[in-house]
């Protein structure tokens, strides 16, 4: 996992997302598209790291969180603000998709 990037699961993740910005990626290890991509969001911490606490939840090992979203095909990423989910994004896309995302709410 990225160094930007802080693995989190259904035990600690109410506590991390209770911030002003928060990036949570959702994804599956099993799943090829899933390893490539965490590329992509790797690039979009080291850039926000400064704004934005970004995170990454397994939904194989947190299948509750990906219920509670409605999460039903990874990669997923979901922008929290103070706690409460502001945007989502499905599929693989190329970073600056994700910054815009950032920006709108920052």
């Amino acid at each position: 996992m990225d160094e930007y990037i802080i693995q989190t699961d259904s035990y600690d993740f109410e506590d991390r997302i209770d911030h002003p910005a928060v990036l949570v990626y959702f994804y599956d290890h099993r799943d090829i598209r899933c390893r490539g991509f965490e590329a992509i969001i790797g690039e979009v911490a080291e850039r926000y790291q400064e704004d934005v606490i970004v995170l990454s939840v397994d939904t194989e090992q947190s299948p509750e969180l990906a219920y509670r979203y409605g999460i039903d095909s990874v990669p997923f990423v979901i922008f929290f603000r103070d706690g409460e989910p502001a945007a989502d994004i499905e599929g693989a896309n190329l970073p600056g998709v994700y910054c815009d995302m950032i920006d709108s709410y920052i």
